[in-house]
């Protein structure tokens, strides 16, 4: 039996680690763009509102330390090696759509990003349409695991 979109919604709630994200090309081509243990969190709120953070584990600091700082080539590697957006939610017809905000990739600021998703209590899958990645089509499956309530 399929679940409302209103209970869609309310099995999204909470905050998710991630695990994976594989993206794969027409050809079958897979690659893994924030590597093989990647860093990242979700957040859905009762309220409507999501945040995520995607980043590789092994990214390089910067020499200078300097938060605003470093070098062209250092960040260049920073931007690639991470994603973050927010901004309102909703489930419908079956699908996750967000409304972003704002997001590192400036291209989806102020754009609805529409998602196939399987939410258990253990977990969220979320399938990205076709996007130009590195010059070549791909859709992500995205996998996370739920973290449970702080002791």
């Amino acid at each position: 039996m399929s679940r409302s979109d209103e209970e869609l919604s309310v099995a999204l709630v909470g905050t998710y680690r991630l695990l994976s994200v594989e993206s794969t090309s027409a050809d079958g081509e897979v690659q893994r763009p924030f590597g093989d243990d990647p860093d990242g969190f979700m957040t859905f709120t009762p309220e409507g509102y999501m945040l995520a953070v995607l980043a590789r584990h092994d990214r390089p600091t910067f020499a200078d330390g300097d938060i605003m700082g470093g070098t062209d080539q250092e960040r260049a590697a920073a931007f690639l090696s991470a994603s973050a957006f927010a901004g309102r939610y909703e489930v419908r017809e079956g699908r996750l759509v967000n409304t972003l905000g704002a997001a590192t990739f400036q291209n989806w600021t102020d754009t609805v990003q529409v998602r196939d998703f399987e939410v258990t209590e253990d977990g969220l899958t979320l399938v990205t349409p076709a996007l130009l990645m590195g010059g070549a089509l791909r859709s992500s499956t995205v996998r996370l695991a739920r973290l449970g309530a702080p002791a």
